[in-house]
């Protein structure tokens, strides 16, 4: 820890340098017209808003796991109480297997004398 927490570079208080910088502020915008939403807060209460929302985000997704596991996840019951049962799903291991056919018809334009074959290449010959 530093002899200086709480201060802003230059030795001022933080919590007297905010108050002076909205004094300041005030007395700069006095009389002028001023949006509904303008909002003068400092850095670190953005961030303090913000990390208590993700902890809050946090907080309500493990209590709709614990709500799931226990089968009392309001989401999953319809409005007069009846239970939703989730749709079958079937494994990939239990689909059938498409088989080709046992036998292929030649098709309109088959060759009379069968389907070519490869003629052999030179460095077929290895011996």
């Amino acid at each position: 820890m530093t002899k200086n927490e709480g201060a802003v570079p230059g030795g001022i208080d933080y919590v007297e340098a905010t108050g002076e910088l909205r004094r300041t502020l005030a007395e700069r915008l006095r009389g002028r017209p001023l949006p509904p939403d303008l909002v003068v807060t400092t850095r670190s209460e953005i961030e303090r808003r913000e990390f208590r929302a993700y902890g809050q985000g946090w907080r309500d997704r493990s209590e709709y796991e614990a709500r799931r596991a226990e089968g009392t996840d309001p989401a999953a019951r319809t409005a007069d109480g009846a239970k939703v049962l989730p749709f079958p799903q079937t494994s990939a291991q239990s689909a059938p297997v498409p088989q080709p056919p046992a036998s292929r018809s030649p098709g309109p334009h088959a060759h009379p004398s069968g389907p070519p074959t490869a003629r052999p290449h030179p460095s077929d010959d290895l011996s």
